[in-house]
C-alpha cells in the first residue's frame, strides 16, 4: 500500500505538465476552435397600471416617496414565471422552432442539444439560455436570451416579449371585464326590483282610485270633524231655543232640519272613512293608508338600493380602468454584434484554478495516507 502511494506521489510529481497544462490546452483548443459562438439578445420591460379615478390608494404614497409597491412586484414575478414556464416553451417550439435551433448541427456537440432529447432536457436547455431578472426596487425585468446566432436570439427575445405582454395584458385585462361584467349584472337586478316597485304603486293608485290615501284620509278626516262640532252646536242652538219657542215653531223645524242633514252628511263621512268600494272589494281607509305606507316603503328602499348600485357601478367602472396593466418595453430586444459566449478568458482562467486545485487536493490525500 505505502508502496503504491509512494508511486503514485511520485507520478504526479513528474507528469505534472501532463496532468496540469495538458488538459487546460485541449479546453483551450476547444473553446478557441470549436466551441460554437452563442450570441445574446437583451430587452427590459415593466409592468405599468392605467392611472385615474378618484379612489385613495396608499401605494401611490408609496411609490411616491420611491418605496416600490407590493403589485408591480409581484405582477413582475408573475411576468418572470411565465417566461420560465413550460407553455412559454411550447409556444416557442411551435412558432419559430426552438428546439431545431438548438439542436442544430452547425453547433458543437458540447453545446447544441441532443437530437433524441426529452421534453424535461429542452426545459433545462431552455432555461440555461434564457435569463430573467426581476430588479427589487424599480420593478424591471430584464430579458437576456442566447443562441447561436444573433438574428435568432432577437427573435427568441422578441416572441418571448410578446407572448408575455399578450399574457399580463389578457390576465389584468379579463378580470377587470369579468369584475365590471358582475357589477353591471347586478345593477341591473336592483333596476328591475325599482320598476318592479314604482309598477306596484301606480297599479295600486290605479285599482283603488286615488293618489295618496294618506292625504284623502286626513282629508275625510277634517271634514267629518268639522261636520261634527257644526253638528254639536246646532244641537246646543235647538236647546237653547226649545226652552224659548214651542216645537212647530218655524226656527224649531228648520234647526231640526238642518240637524237632521248634518248627521246624515256625518253617517256618510265616516262610512267613507270606514270603507272603500273597487269593484266590490271593501277596503278601510286605514287598510289603504298600510297597504300604500308599504308600497311607499319598498319604493324607496328600491331608489336607495339602486343609487348605492350606481355608485358601486361607477366605483367598479373606474377600478377596471386602474387595474389594467401593460408589459412596457423599456429597451426593445438588441441585435447583438459579436458573441457573448464562450468568455474564453473567463474559462480558462476558471479552469486553470480547478486544475490546480483538484492536483492539490490529490497531493494533500495522498501525503495525508501516507502519514497514517
Amino acid at each position: 500500500m505505502e508502496k503504491s502511494l509512494t508511486q503514485l506521489n511520485a507520478l504526479l510529481k513528474k507528469n505534472k505538465t501532463v496532468f496540469l497544462v495538458l488538459p487546460w490546452v485541449i479546453y483551450a483548443l476547444y473553446l478557441i476552435a470549436l466551441a460554437s459562438p452563442q450570441f445574446e439578445s437583451q430587452s427590459q420591460l415593466i409592468v405599468k397600471s392605467s392611472e385615474g379615478g378618484s379612489s385613495f390608494d396608499p401605494s401611490s404614497l408609496l411609490m411616491a416617496a420611491g418605496v416600490p409597491g407590493g403589485s408591480n412586484g409581484s405582477d413582475s414575478k408573475l411576468v418572470e414565471a411565465y417566461i420560465k414556464s413550460a407553455d412559454m416553451i411550447n409556444y416557442l417550439d411551435e412558432t419559430i422552432q426552438l428546439s431545431e435551433h438548438y439542436k442544430s448541427e452547425s453547433a458543437d456537440m458540447f453545446s447544441r442539444l441532443s437530437s433524441s432529447f426529452k421534453q424535461e432536457e429542452l426545459y433545462a436547455y431552455y432555461l440555461e439560455h434564457v435569463d430573467v431578472n426581476v430588479d427589487s426596487a424599480s420593478s424591471v425585468i430584464t430579458l437576456r436570451t442566447r443562441a447561436f446566432d444573433s438574428e435568432f436570439a432577437q427573435l427568441i427575445n422578441k416572441t418571448i416579449v410578446e407572448k408575455a405582454e399578450d399574457f399580463i395584458n389578457n390576465i389584468n385585462n379579463n378580470l377587470a371585464k369579468s369584475k365590471l361584467t358582475f357589477a353591471k349584472g347586478e345593477h341591473e337586478i336592483v333596476e328591475q326590483k325599482l320598476q318592479q316597485a314604482k309598477s306596484e304603486l301606480l297599479s295600486f293608485q290605479s285599482r283603488y282610485n286615488v293618489l295618496d290615501p294618506t292625504a284623502e284620509g286626513v282629508a275625510f278626516q277634517q271634514i267629518a270633524f268639522s261636520l261634527e262640532a257644526t253638528l254639536a252646536q246646532k244641537k246646543a242652538e235647538l236647546s237653547t231655543m226649545s226652552t224659548m219657542m214651542s216645537n212647530v215653531a218655524p226656527e224649531i223645524v228648520n234647526i231640526k232640519r238642518e240637524i237632521s242633514a248634518l248627521q246624515k252628511e256625518v253617517e256618510k263621512q265616516k262610512e267613507r272613512i270606514s270603507t272603500t268600494e273597487n269593484g266590490g272589494a271593501e277596503l278601510s281607509v286605514s287598510e289603504l293608508m298600510a297597504q300604500y305606507s308599504n308600497l311607499q316603503v319598498q319604493l324607496q328602499l328600491a331608489i336607495q338600493a339602486y343609487s348605492s348600485s350606481l355608485i358601486t357601478l361607477e366605483n367598479a367602472r373606474v377600478e377596471a380602468y386602474q387595474k389594467l396593466q401593460h408589459l412596457v418595453t423599456v429597451e426593445s430586444s438588441t441585435l447583438p454584434d459579436d458573441n457573448a459566449y464562450p468568455t474564453v478568458v473567463y474559462n480558462l482562467v476558471l479552469f486553470a484554478v480547478a486544475l490546480l486545485l483538484i492536483y492539490g487536493i490529490v497531493r494533500i490525500i495522498v501525503a495525508t495516507i501516507r502519514e497514517l
